[in-house]
């Protein structure tokens, strides 16, 4: 079998090698940024977040309005104006439920429109596609 050739270096000759590359990756914390938080999340403009149904679920504040899906919910960025009081009291218990996984459903036709998830460390819901429909406030 063929070995590996070592390599063998005086002493004059160690200090000109480069120093070992370094891993870019091989950090431990995660590498996606945190959502925008606080006074800059106001200035977003306000969707109305409406089931297929057409009843008004919640309103949301998104960066681009609508102009992009919308595939995940912050819970912080959900504006407290819930018509039926319902999903309000969801959210209060938001931690409690998202343990279990718990399936997030309209109150009027009953179809479940998203899941609890914590997304980047915050919590979330992630909206099945199809299910709801976005509008201007």
């Amino acid at each position: 079998m063929h070995q590996p050739r070592l390599l063998r270096l005086s002493q004059h000759q160690h200090h000109r090698l480069p120093p070992p590359a370094r891993s870019f990756f091989r950090t431990s914390a995660p590498l996606a940024a945190k959502p925008k938080r606080g006074s800059v999340v106001d200035s977003y403009q306000t969707v109305a977040v409406n089931c297929n149904c057409r009843h008004r679920l919640f309103r949301y504040k998104k960066k681009n309005g609508t102009k992009s899906n919308l595939v995940k919910c912050f819970v912080e960025r959900i504006v407290p104006d819930d018509p039926d009081g319902v999903l309000e009291g969801q959210l209060d218990r938001f931690a409690e439920l998202s343990e279990s996984d718990h399936l997030w459903c309209c109150p009027s036709c009953g179809v479940n429109f998203g899941r609890s998830a914590t997304i980047r460390g915050m919590p979330a819901i992630k909206l099945v596609g199809g299910k709801t429909r976005m509008t201007k406030k």
